[in-house]
């Protein structure tokens, strides 16, 4: 076959594309260093949980309670991630359970990253990291400053992460968060799936994280979508965190009857070790759609009855520094806070982890 010098030509700019792509590609690759999150500075796991697996809730700690509530157990919703760095860009991989698409939630509440850094005085919103699949890899930020910083990435609020790692630049220094930026104070809260962040629209503001960041404390995010329903085995493991307050926003999925059996026998089991920790009783959200449907406004309303009935049973007992949170304007009276007329928009966790914070500083006296 005679071989021409267009033919030679061709075949050369073949063989030299194929030669320089995946050098580019593996050079650049090797300009990155990436680090184990469970190898940098973990937030919002508590000694019920397993850091080094992002777990909220050990499984040894989940015996005699639903399916539910040990698969929602891996999910590390309210998890962060604390680091410092001199990097000018931030990349991330992280490889998921499962990657999940709901319906009234964006895929980045349930499967991504969301980065915060400190700007001298608090927690600013820098950028996030989109999800696509199974396994991920995406920068988050560039072109930064190259200044030493410190940065707190949430970790997604449904999925279960199988791996994370933080990537910066190979000559970049990044190390474990300062000890003046460490959580001097921890809250814990217990509820449903709006505890564990539905339908934020991103894992930042879930109303828990609200909290830690204007607080400055180490939230532990006992949030359980369709559960938490006050077993006893979760007081155990709620109380297993020691956190300096409890917070209960656990009355959206009980029936009345479960709220009037489980409540009382609950906050004493809960107490049990911590006698003198401050609980904090939050009343269940007004389903905008109750207002309606007069068979889910009565469910609410007997719900709510129920749960302040139990109050009222703990203050006869002698139970002190028990707080009550009615659900009158909890979200506000515009009836504009919800997604989807139950769970919670990112106006909605606003303004009820403002409620909450107001609580925690006046009658808490918690301090910043």
């Amino acid at each position: 076959m005679k071989v021409t010098l267009l033919h030679f030509k061709n075949i050369f700019s073949i063989a030299l594309l194929l030669f320089i792509t995946p050098y580019s590609m593996t050079g650049q690759e090797e300009l990155v260093k990436y680090v184990n999150g469970n190898e940098l500075t973990v937030s919002g796991i508590s000694k019920a949980g397993d850091p080094a697996s992002f777990y909220r809730v050990d499984s040894t700690l989940l015996n005699g309670l639903p399916a539910t509530v040990k698969k929602l157990a891996k999910n590390p919703a309210g998890a962060a991630i604390l680091f410092k760095t001199d990097s000018r860009s931030i990349k991330v991989k992280w490889e998921l359970e499962k990657y999940k698409i709901w319906w009234n939630m964006s895929p980045l509440t349930v499967n991504g990253m969301d980065l915060y850094g400190w700007n001298g005085s608090s927690w600013q919103y820098v950028a996030s990291a989109r999800p696509s699949g199974t396994e991920n890899k995406a920068t988050i930020i560039d072109h930064m400053d190259g200044q030493m910083r410190h940065y707190m990435m949430y970790l997604p609020l449904y999925s279960t992460l199988r791996s994370v790692s933080i990537g910066v630049e190979k000559d970049a220094t990044i190390r474990k968060a300062d000890p003046q930026f460490l959580p001097k104070r921890s809250i814990a809260i217990y509820g449903s799936s709006i505890t564990q962040g539905a339908s934020a629209s991103r894992p930042g503001m879930a109303y828990p994280s609200i909290i830690g960041r204007a607080m400055q404390a180490e939230v532990y995010n006992f949030g359980f979508s369709g559960s938490g329903k006050m077993e006893l085995g979760a007081a155990d493991f709620v109380r297993e965190s020691d956190a300096d307050v409890y917070i209960l926003d656990c009355v959206p999925n009980p029936s009345p009857e479960q709220i009037a059996f489980r409540t009382v026998p609950f906050v004493k089991r809960l107490r049990k070790s911590h006698p003198d920790t401050p609980v904090i009783m939050v009343e269940s959200l007004f389903r905008e759609h109750g207002h309606w449907d007069l068979k889910t406004g009565k469910r609410v309303t007997a719900q709510c009855r129920a749960f302040r009935d139990a109050y009222k049973q703990l203050v006869e007992s002698g139970e002190k520094d028990i707080f009550y949170i009615s659900n009158s304007k909890l979200i506000g009276d515009d009836h504009e806070a919800t997604s989807d007329g139950t769970h919670l928009s990112d106006i909605g966790h606003h303004r009820i982890a403002q409620r909450l914070i107001k609580i925690l500083r006046e009658s808490i006296q918690l301090p910043d």
